[in-house]
């Protein structure tokens, strides 16, 4: 009997232990927990802040006014503005290239083609783009 008691005193001293390790543990994973909750909160509240500045730092309003202030920037006239017509003219007659290209996909010279844009926009010598 006195040896069968000793046991049980040890098997319950082992799970007092084991248990006070556990809750202790658990404790650590708590804080660890409600640190990280913590600083998830300051951060959401960080990136808030953030957005709210970019906002305030895109809004056209106030882009309008540095503009304005540093830049000699003027909206575009009408005269700035090429026709399909003024643009082929600027960059010269297309290569004969560009026109095969044009007739497979069915167009004709004097309309605007997607194909030839590229093409005489890369082969155009900066004067005449001004």
């Amino acid at each position: 009997m006195r040896l069968s008691l000793i046991i049980l005193c040890i098997v319950l001293f082992a799970a007092a232990a084991g248990r006070y390790r556990a809750e202790a543990s658990l404790r650590a994973v708590e804080r660890e927990v409600a640190l990280l909750e913590a600083e998830r909160v300051a951060k959401g509240r960080a990136i808030q802040m953030l957005r709210a500045e970019i906002a305030s730092l895109e809004n056209p309003d106030r882009l309008a006014r540095l503009a304005q202030a540093h830049t000699t920037l003027e909206p575009l006239s009408s005269a700035q503005f090429l026709t399909a017509d003024d643009f082929l003219l600027a960059l010269g007659d297309p290569s004969p290239n560009d026109t095969a290209e044009i007739e497979n996909f069915g167009g004709d010279l004097g309309a605007p083609s997607r194909v030839s844009a590229p093409t005489a926009v890369a082969s155009a010598a900066p004067p005449a783009l001004n």
